[in-house]
């Protein structure tokens, strides 16, 4: 639907609507199949339309722009891009998910930006502030614009949703939302006015939360390179849906353009059991980062700092040995973890959650 006037449109009056915007902005929920169905059918329409398309993604930092740029000029393999990018512990989401953009920019050539800044940047925002970051971190930060009024209110609806705490632990937390829009908007403007961005039309795939009322990328984006742009935010059906998107502190409508979609069958999505993990070279192995509260890790009894050592009785090295026994041992279903907790190994029993939730 078109909004703010919520007037229902067919693709051909959105495709329509879209052709004035150097910049298209969708919105995604990432674990949702049909999402990334409808970005990669924006993108053939533009392509078909006769546009110079680039993609811009949130999935990566910048630093693996040469990597991006070497798959879209088909120069890696699908397996060489995956460990080259290393996909499972930059983005962790199932690949299935975004391999059909990716396989599209393959074969059109396309350049594919990566938005983001470093994610330890981020996390360390996150924890400390920006106050305490090192003058080695404080030279990597773009710049930052002043407190959004409407957008601290908005994120603060939305922190309770992630942690509770001190006001403290919220400056931080905004904060850090800031560094990531502004990071990501900042990439996106260097990209446009760049010989290689120019006459392109951008298309911004990120998750809705940055693009929502236009407070994360689009108006930073804009607040230093003033094009036109679209945004299209996805959302799938749900009970609480309508209090999702009326947030009343916005001056703007969530998106111009909102499309609501069925929710993923939850068989196709992979069951989380609530764990953000880093991989390390050196030592080799997985330790887990951040529990998430009120899930299946948290119920187990998980703690950051713990390192996985086997599940099931199979040896853990890496993120994706991870991510293929959860999938291979399915809903509802148990798994034995090994970890090793202050030099102590210990054994957890995790409960994957069922296929009803």
């Amino acid at each position: 639907m078109k909004l703010p006037e919520g007037e229902k449109i067919s693709f051909q009056q959105l495709s329509d609507d879209l052709q004035g915007a150097r910049v298209v902005f969708i919105g995604e929920s990432h674990d949702q199949i049909e999402h990334h169905r409808i970005q990669v059918r924006i993108l053939k329409d533009l392509l078909a339309r006769g546009k110079q398309v680039a993609i811009g993604m949130e999935m990566f930092e910048r630093l693996q722009q040469p990597i991006l740029d070497r798959w879209s000029k088909g120069l890696l393999t699908e397996e060489e891009f995956l460990k080259e990018v290393r996909w499972e512990t930059t983005w962790s989401m199932d690949y299935q998910l975004y391999r059909s953009i990716l396989d599209e920019a393959k074969n059109h050539h396309l350049k594919v930006v990566a938005l983001n800044v470093q994610r330890d940047l981020v996390r360390k925002v996150a924890q400390n502030g920006l106050e305490k970051l090192s003058p080695d971190d404080k030279a990597k930060l773009p710049e930052i614009g002043p407190a959004d009024e409407e957008h601290l209110a908005y994120i603060k609806t939305i922190y309770k949703d992630h942690q509770g705490g001190s006001a403290e632990k919220l400056k931080h937390f905004y904060q850090a939302q800031c560094l990531w829009d502004e990071g990501m908007a900042e990439t996106l403007s260097q990209f446009l006015n760049s010989s290689e961005g120019a006459g392109k039309t951008v298309v911004i795939i990120a998750g809705s939360g940055h693009i929502v009322f236009d407070f994360g990328i689009p108006k930073r984006f804009y607040r230093r390179t003033p094009l036109p742009y679209q945004t299209v935010v996805l959302k799938t059906w749900e009970k609480n849906l309508e209090e999702d998107l009326s947030f009343s502190g916005a001056s703007e409508p969530v998106a111009d353009f909102l499309w609501i979609t069925h929710p993923s069958p939850l068989e196709k999505k992979r069951p989380r059991i609530g764990l953000v993990l880093k991989e390390k070279e050196e030592p080799g192995g997985v330790w887990i980062e951040r529990v998430i509260p009120r899930s299946p890790a948290e119920e187990a009894g998980l703690l950051p700092g713990d390192q996985f050592i086997s599940i099931d009785g199979k040896e853990i090295t890496k993120l994706k040995d991870i991510h293929d026994a959860v999938v291979q041992k399915g809903r509802g279903k148990d798994i034995a973890i090994t970890i090793l907790r202050e030099g102590s190994k210990r054994e957890v029993t995790i409960s994957l959650p069922p296929l009803k939730e």
